[in-house]
């Protein structure tokens, strides 16, 4: 009888570690993040502006979540005030209007 059970564990043990096997993700295509979706494109470094200033308007291309700092206490920020939010773009940080997103102040 205990033969029996070692031979069927034997048997069903390697079927069932390969159906779980199936449940695996599998590896992202190239251009594909591991969400499923095209990973967050970063601009090329030759369209980054050089440098914004009080009263220019961010870009279009700046203006999605992957630019917002949600953490600016590690960024050495001030609290933006209400209406307002930092943006890091090349290593710089400015402070915008939530509305129209223009650059009220250069940052830290």
């Amino acid at each position: 009888m205990k033969r029996r059970l070692v031979l069927l564990a034997a048997l069903v043990l390697p079927g069932m570690l390969a159906s779980a096997s199936t449940f695996a993700q599998r590896p992202p295509r190239p251009g594909e993040s591991y969400r499923g979706g095209p990973p967050p494109e970063h601009p090329p470094s030759g369209d980054l502006p050089q440098q914004l200033r009080e009263g220019d308007r961010v870009g279009s291309e700046f203006r999605n979540r992957q630019f917002v700092v949600d953490d600016w206490r590690q960024h050495h920020l001030q609290p933006p005030p209400r209406g307002r939010h930092w943006v890091g773009i090349a290593g710089r940080y400015y402070l915008v209007r939530n509305s129209n997103w223009v650059v009220e102040r250069v940052g830290p």
